[in-house]
């Protein structure tokens, strides 16, 4: 048998494996049967791997060549790059919004600034809004409407509202739900409602930090006396070496909760979701427009208006933070 084998052409191309013509001693039948089993096996084989649009070329790595096509199709564009097109097409610039002069102001573009890239809606005029009169003045410009859902009253631009209520609808047919984290303060907050959230964080946090006796209870009064935007850059200062402002701790403030006159909220484009943990309904959110953006704040999402595969030419990078994608300006200078 193995010498019918050893006589078996069927090395190159598929569809030309031939037994060459030797005389050989005779074999049985059974021997015959599975040498031409083991030929057709072969030419198959070359079939399929030539026919294969996902085979690796020869002289490739299959590794490398998967992480460089992904860098090269999924390769963000400059978030400040992008923003300036956008800001222009608005007949405004990015140092209106956020002068380049205030370190604050462009923490927090760099941190929440995705919802200035989106469509169909009125993203705000500034970074920071500094009173409550400005932002009652801009949520009456911005066109927004109230819905009914689950007994609370939520308030969020017009067409952030039509998409979310077309997510909900699609959720309930499979079985799901789309609803509100703590009720109304889900989505549209004041300026009063922001710098009261504020306090929650940052009044623990000096307890806490003067109980490690990381601040002093000189540098506790200071800081509770300042003016509010040379309170929030001092804290940011502060959680530069480690002493953090955060619900638990752990991380920035700016990722527990929207300095005052800074959330998204403010803005109607943001609505917190009680399922933030269900795949599928993050599935359903992003189809119609709604992302997570804020690094770490999971039942936040924001309203874009945009396709997924349409965020990184938008200068917006994805990272992954619990098993959760988060959408993110692509800071490149």
């Amino acid at each position: 048998m193995w010498k019918v084998l050893l006589y078996q052409n069927c090395s190159r191309l598929p569809g030309q494996c031939k037994t060459k013509k030797r005389h050989l001693p005779e074999v049985s039948r059974y021997g015959k049967f599975l040498a031409l089993v083991l030929c057709i096996l072969l030419d198959t084989s070359l079939v399929l791997s030539q026919n294969n649009p996902y085979r690796m070329p020869s002289n490739s790595s299959p590794a490398i060549t998967t992480l460089s096509d992904q860098s090269r199709d999924e390769a963000p564009a400059s978030f400040y790059e992008v923003l300036r097109k956008t800001l222009k097409k608005r007949k405004t610039d990015v140092d209106r919004i956020c002068p380049h002069t205030d370190s604050v102001a462009r923490r927090i573009l760099e941190d929440y600034g995705a919802m200035f890239l989106a469509k169909k809606v009125t993203p705000p005029p500034v970074c920071i809004f500094t009173s409550e009169a400005e932002v009652a003045k801009f949520q009456e410009e911005a066109d927004y409407v109230s819905e009914n859902i689950e007994g609370a009253d939520i308030e969020l631009q017009r067409e952030a509202m039509k998409q979310l209520l077309k997510a909900r609808e699609t959720a309930l047919k499979e079985g799901l739900n789309i609803t509100p984290r703590d009720g109304a303060e889900a989505a549209r907050r004041s300026y009063e409602d922001s710098y009261e959230l504020w306090n929650t964080r940052f009044m623990p946090a000096l307890d806490y930090w003067l109980q490690q006796g990381r601040l002093t209870e000189p540098q506790v009064a200071r800081l509770k006396a300042l003016p509010l935007h040379e309170q929030i850059a001092e804290v940011l200062e502060l959680e530069r070496s480690g002493i953090y402002f955060s619900k638990d701790l752990s991380k920035s403030i700016l990722y527990s909760i929207a300095a005052p006159g800074t959330s998204q909220h403010i803005a109607m484009l943001a609505f917190d979701v009680n399922e933030f943990d269900n795949a599928r309904v993050r599935e359903i959110l992003a189809e119609h427009g709604w992302f997570q953006t804020v690094l770490s704040d999971l039942p936040h999402f924001t309203f874009l208006g945009l396709k997924e595969k349409d965020l990184p030419k938008n200068g917006l990078k994805s990272v992954v933070v619990d098993g959760q994608t988060f959408w993110i300006p692509n800071v490149t200078q």
